[in-house]
């Protein structure tokens, strides 16, 4: 070996640790001051903590905020689309004089339909589905031979989901075999 290899060698060798010796005072000193540092060090990452998971329940409380916000503003604009619809089912389709504003109430309501569905808005489908009382309000019977009872023949007024959640029940009108009063006034009779 070399006298600059030699040289190279020794200055990466550890330094060996130094015995030093301290007083008994100074050494119980010492330690109280690492069991305070300790002490001072996880009473720090348990505020980091805190802080961390405060931060999460306020970014979660938000946005259950804004979903609310959302909620009550849709529910209340669900007349608005109701009555478009209504609009655009006693317009004549074949009259020429009202052809331009049955156009433009289309594109409007279709429009105003748009935005409600990009916030979460979903229409519950119902005509020739079996009723479900978690999702229709049966607000009439209709006497049918063709049709099982228990199907949805008509839709009242149309019902809704927001992100996944009931916000209005359809209502409609579902189909039976026979009508109830008709069987009331045959008890009647006899």
């Amino acid at each position: 070996m070399t006298q600059p290899e030699k040289e190279k060698a020794e200055e990466k060798k550890e330094p060996q640790a130094e015995h030093v010796e301290i007083a008994r005072a100074e050494y119980e000193e010492l330690l109280r001051k690492v069991a305070e540092f300790a002490q001072v060090q996880d009473r720090l990452l348990r505020s980091a903590a805190d802080f961390d998971n405060a931060k999460k329940r306020l970014a979660k409380e938000r946005e259950e905020f804004v979903r609310f916000v959302l909620e009550d503003l849709v529910l209340s604009l669900l007349p608005v689309l109701d009555h478009f619809e209504l609009a655009l089912a006693h317009l004549p389709p074949g009259d020429e004089k009202t052809k331009s504003f049955r156009d433009g109430f289309f594109l409007i309501q279709k429009q105003f339909a748009q935005v409600l569905t990009d916030r979460g808005l979903k229409r519950i489908e119902t005509l020739g589905k079996p009723f479900d009382p978690h999702f229709h309000e049966a607000v009439g019977h209709i006497v049918s031979s063709k049709q099982p009872e228990g199907i949805i023949l008509e839709e009242v007024l149309a019902g809704y989901e927001l992100n996944g959640k009931l916000a209005r029940p359809a209502k409609v009108k579902i189909s039976t075999k026979q009508t109830v009063r008709s069987e009331e006034k045959a008890e009647e009779l006899t």
